[in-house]
């Protein structure tokens, strides 16, 4: 970098800097306020690693920022602009009044079919189609619920030490089966038999089914999902990658990367963008960062602090219902799955 190009850096009033082989070769003040302990020939801000450098959006701070990574002949530069955005717009607040209203309407037309036809050969499909309505129902204002009290700072957060590789295996499993009523399949990759860290094991799983389900509603039939989990300098790292091309054209990246647009109601099939407004409160709340990249299909990270090795181990408490009775990943993957999946349930 020419001392012209230096210059231009400090000049830049947002966090930028310039790096070279994973180190910090220049920053401006704005990043240095943002990364504590940031110095010259220090290694790049783990939340800023992509591969390959691309744009992508990155919490830090405690704050959501788009960020650009450009290669340069002799290195890589980095730009970070805050995204400004309210946890639930007006828009996505009428999203969900639209999709309640729907879904009310569902139920009253099963019920009454149900009614005019008990003994109809249709009567366990009709229950199946109306365990899935009430599954979405839930989902979304449960989302609304948690959302506000996050938002708000009202939410009780007791964390406790977890196996996050545990916690990894068991969402992948219940979710790789249900998947499979929508021709996909889930794949869960990591050498590591445990990853403990701190934080709320509800929550940690709500986060994992979420980016799951927005990630399986941008890819394609027959398409194959990967959550892998690896550790890095003192953090879990975990990784969700597939294929696009779903039947909404939307991906995981324009859904987090991209400004929502504030002069529509999202459209049927879309949803309200609740749950990804509540993936980054989960990230955050978990002192993590969250990054999407810039590709085709699908690519999120999510880099969690690990429990330091003289943290004192704790008994994983009893969660937090959020699911009325209904398996996690059946609720939150309900808006994919067909009718078929609802069928029989049994409710805890």
């Amino acid at each position: 970098m020419s001392p012209y190009d230096f210059s231009l850096l400090q000049a830049i009033p947002e966090p930028a800097l310039f790096t070279r082989s994973n180190r910090v070769v220049a920053f401006n003040p704005a990043a240095g306020q943002l990364f504590d302990g940031i110095a010259q020939q220090s290694p790049v801000p783990e939340c800023l690693l992509c591969e390959p450098p691309a744009a992508a959006m990155v919490l830090a701070g405690g704050q959501r920022w788009h960020m650009s990574a450009s290669s340069l002949e002799d290195g890589t530069l980095y730009l970070l602009h805050i995204a400004r955005q309210e946890a639930i717009s007006i828009p996505q607040l009428d999203g969900v009044m639209r999709c309640l209203r729907q879904q009310v309407a569902q139920l009253l037309l099963s019920t009454q079919m149900l009614g005019r036809e008990p003994d109809s050969r249709d009567t366990a499909d009709r229950l199946a189609g109306m365990n899935r309505t009430l599954c979405r129902m839930l989902r979304m204002t449960e989302q609304l619920d948690l959302l506000r009290s996050l938002e708000a700072d009202t939410f009780s957060y007791l964390p406790v030490t977890l196996d996050l590789a545990g916690l990894c295996r068991e969402v992948c499993l219940a979710a790789d089966g249900l998947l499979a009523e929508a021709e996909l399949h889930l794949d869960f990759e990591s050498p590591l038999s445990s990853l403990l860290v701190s934080g709320d094991s509800a929550l940690l799983e709500k986060l994992l089914l979420e980016l799951i389900s927005n990630a399986a509603r941008a890819a394609a039939e027959g398409g194959t999902l990967t959550l892998s989990l690896a550790r890095r300098n003192g953090r879990a790292l975990l990784t969700l990658s597939g294929p696009g091309g779903g039947k909404d054209g939307r991906s995981l990246v324009q859904l987090l990367a991209g400004d929502p647009p504030t002069d529509r109601i999202p459209q049927p099939g879309e949803g309200a963008g609740l749950g990804l407004a509540l993936a980054q409160q989960v990230v955050t709340l978990h002192g993590g960062t969250l990054m999407m990249e810039q590709r085709d299909g699908v690519h999120v990270t999510v880099a969690l602090p690990l429990c330091p090795s003289n943290a004192p181990l704790s008994v994983r408490t009893p969660r937090a219902d959020y699911y009325g009775g209904f398996a996690p990943a059946l609720v939150e993957l309900s808006d994919l799955l067909p009718d078929s999946a609802f069928a029989h349930l049994d409710v805890e």
